[in-house]
């Protein structure tokens, strides 16, 4: 029979017990706890890696790495928000939100649509590197690539951010300046290849004539002169016109057209004088009449706008080809530096088209023109519409410079010279733009994409309902490369 004592051990053997197994149940649980952690942990270097060291897709014999891929999906999704920005909530976008889910077309989502342009720039890229590499054309893109990081550094200053993390924001979560740095050269590469293949293909004067005579409506401009009548047609209390009857509206437009035939009879000295109109800047039926080859001088119409319940009364005055020209400056650009002070070190500097060079490499934020000395060449008169191009295209001289203010940037302006005629330039342009637009497709036609683990939906001929969670995609694809 036990005793007091023997019970007593014994229960102190049974709790001892009891706390060597909790305590190795909570040793367990911590080292389960440990290896979960280290796994998470150890999951964002592998990701990290695989991203920017395993292919993504393939375009035609270059492998596309996620970082890589990201960014191309990125600059195509910005550039979008950028150039539409003010119109994209009537177009049902909202960047914000997850693109996969919302709907660009029947079938088709934004995501899907900004991926299948990133992979049309990037077969065009390639096969320009490709190109350019077969050709041996070298190109170095040192100056552009330091005004890039200059614009970064600049935009994530303005942004509250570190150039770290606008590197993400910007370009995918992968992305730093190291991750790119191939890519951001290779795309300086290929744009410099194709402004060369442009210069090469840009039509000779016989082609631009050619052109001109086959569409000359298109080039031409007109002298008329216009007045405008309008129908009165009764409104309500409250000064709509909306309620009128059918009757009421006929009636009005009665009496404006014989209103506009009797102003036809004085058009020649009443009528508003237009000088140098083109037809695309008319309306249709306005500009269809005028640029009809059947017109002579001093003839007279009037056209009704049934929809406007007016009527308009035109002289046709004469038609020719403008010798307006373009011009060519060179542009500061500044929101930092003042223009009277920059003025006032290109005057100490020598006050010549190199001294002012300099200044635009010292002071410009134009990333687009500040490598090529702030060039901008054979501008139109109608490209733009401020106290710059009315400067511009003022009475000037090569060597005349001004600095302007706008909406808070500063611009100071050296002018060069005229150009070609303004028509020749549309012209060159077009033509030119057409034969690289065949270029690109020859160069790309037999570059092929390839995505054997199916990660764009935009490729499959019959796309999924769901697309899968990008985390969860990287999570397997972690398998998937730890498994191979």
């Amino acid at each position: 029979m036990a005793t007091k004592y023997d019970l007593k051990m014994q229960r102190r053997r049974e709790a001892e017990a009891r706390e060597k197994r909790q305590k190795a149940i909570a040793k367990g649980i911590g080292i389960l706890i440990l290896v979960v952690i280290v796994v998470a942990i150890a999951m964002i270097p592998i990701n990290s890696y695989i991203a920017k060291n395993s292919t993504y897709i393939t375009v035609g014999d270059h492998a596309v790495t996620k970082v890589e891929f990201d960014y191309y999906y990125n600059m195509a999704k910005n550039d979008y928000v950028n150039t539409y920005g003010n119109y994209l909530a009537y177009m049902g976008l909202d960047i914000t939100q997850d693109l996969g889910k919302q709907e660009y077309s029947e079938g088709v989502t934004w995501k899907d649509y900004f991926e299948e342009r990133a992979v049309e720039s990037l077969k065009q890229n390639k096969a320009l590197l490709d190109a350019a590499k077969a050709e041996g054309f070298t190109y170095d893109v040192t100056k552009d690539v330091e005004t890039y990081k200059k614009t970064v550094q600049s935009a994530a200053k303005s942004s509250n951010v570190s150039v770290g993390d606008y590197y993400k924001q910007t370009y995918g979560k992968y992305a730093s300046e190291k991750s790119l740095k191939t890519f951001v050269e290779e795309g300086y590469l290929a744009n410099a290849y194709y402004q060369e293949m442009s210069e090469r293909k840009a039509p000779a004067d016989a082609e631009i004539e050619s052109y001109y005579k086959e569409n000359s409506a298109d080039y031409d401009v007109v002298d008329y002169h216009f007045t405008e009548v309008a129908a009165d047609i009764p409104a309500d209390e409250n000064g709509s016109t909306a309620n009128a009857s059918e009757e009421e509206i006929q009636k009005a437009m009665e009496i404006a057209k014989a209103n506009a035939k009797e102003a036809e009879k004085v058009i020649g000295e009443e009528g508003v004088v237009n000088v140098g109109k083109s037809r695309s800047s008319l309306l249709t039926r306005i500009g269809d009449w005028l640029f009809d080859d059947a017109r002579v001088e001093n003839e007279t119409t009037v056209i009704e706008d049934e929809d406007s319940h007016k009527y308009y009364v035109v002289q046709f005055d004469k038609r020719y080809l403008s010798d307006k020209k373009t011009a060519s400056v060179r542009v500061i650009t500044t929101m930092t530096a003042t223009g009277e002070d920059i003025l006032a070190e290109y005057e100490a500097t020598g006050a010549n088209e190199d001294a002012f060079i300099a200044l635009v490499e010292k002071y410009s934020d134009d990333t687009y023109s500040v490598n090529k000395g702030g060039l901008y060449k054979e501008l139109s008169s109608d490209s733009m519409d401020s106290e710059v191009s009315a400067w511009i295209f003022d009475d000037r001289k090569s060597g005349d410079t001004v600095s302007i203010d706008e909406n808070g940037v500063t611009y100071v302006l050296y002018y060069i010279g005229q150009g070609r005629e303004e028509w020749k330039k549309s012209i060159s342009d077009t033509l030119g733009n057409e034969a690289m637009n065949v270029y690109m497709d020859e160069i790309t036609g037999a570059v092929e994409v390839s995505d054997p683990k199916g990660r764009l939906n935009f490729m499959k001929e019959k796309p999924e309902e769901s697309v899968a969670d990008d985390t969860v995609e990287e999570v397997n694809d972690t398998t998937e490369e730890v498994t191979e």
